[in-house]
């Protein structure tokens, strides 16, 4: 029943959740136990060629595939131009704007961004998608020229 309900609200908490202004969304704060993870490339207020945006990631938090559920592991879900799930949510896949790495990876290309200003988040989840608590997550914005 969690589950279902889970289900159902995820596709209706991320469409009310994105507002499209990329500078006034809130990204959770977290605490130095869980862990980190850090956006090594694109940097912060970069400027990148695209239309592809190469992404390389780098954590302290030991990585494990989906599913796997051992305790205080996970894997990265990168969200481009999207805002994060509620807490205690799975964070969904959406084509595009939110990734999961499922496969343990720390690097990931977009493909034809637009040009224009664009806002990277990454937020380690556990093998069922929730994310860590506390958050593990970083946030960069660039420039796709």
């Amino acid at each position: 029943m969690k589950k279902a309900l889970i289900a159902v609200l995820v596709p209706f908490l991320t469409v009310a959740c994105g507002s499209g202004d990329i500078e006034s969304e809130a990204v959770p704060e977290t605490e130095d136990s869980a862990g980190t993870v850090t956006i090594v490339s694109p940097a912060q207020g970069s400027s990148i060629t695209g239309p592809s945006v190469a992404v390389q990631l780098s954590s302290t938090v030991q990585l494990k595939p989906a599913g796997d559920l051992t305790p205080a592991t996970g894997h990265h879900h990168i969200f481009l131009d999207a805002d994060l799930t509620l807490e205690g949510v799975p964070v969904p896949s959406v084509p595009g704007s939110i990734v999961h790495m499922g496969d343990a990876s720390s690097t990931y290309a977009f493909d034809d961004v637009a040009s224009g200003e664009h806002r990277l988040i990454v937020v380690i989840a556990d093998g069922v998608h929730v994310p860590l608590h506390p958050w593990v997550v970083d946030t960069v914005t660039f420039v796709v020229n």
